[in-house]
């Protein structure tokens, strides 16, 4: 077996665990709150605008939207200049969320429960 490949899968396992206790702890996966952090500073952006800032193919946004928008943590509206076009905009719930996140998001990964440190 390829020893580059194990480690890789071995960092993949270890960040899919590690995004798994965040959102469990602080209610939001370490995509969403990127994504989340991107609306606060650009009330009213495309999703196709916001997949290309966040690096994301957009179908993998629109699920991550989905899933946000159920949580009324965005608010999907139509362009006024363009119908055809939405815009997002971060809600007051969401603003709440990234608030918690960043509340908390430095004693869990400091926390021995995950073994992350800065000088891991």
């Amino acid at each position: 077996m390829n020893e580059r490949v194990t480690k890789l899968v071995k960092m993949s396992l270890v960040f899919h665990n590690l995004n798994k206790v965040v959102e469990h702890d602080l209610g939001l996966s370490l995509v969403q709150y990127h994504l989340l952090v991107h609306l606060k500073s650009r009330p009213g952006i495309s999703p196709q605008s916001l997949a290309k800032i966040a690096g994301m193919h957009p179908s993998t946004l629109t699920q991550s939207m989905k899933r946000l928008g159920k949580r009324d943590f965005l608010f999907v509206g139509e362009d006024p200049k363009d119908s055809r076009k939405k815009m997002l905009t971060l809600t007051f719930s969401g603003n709440q969320a990234i608030d918690r996140f960043e509340t908390g998001i430095d004693s869990l990964l400091t926390s021995e429960e995950l073994g992350v440190s800065d000088s891991t």
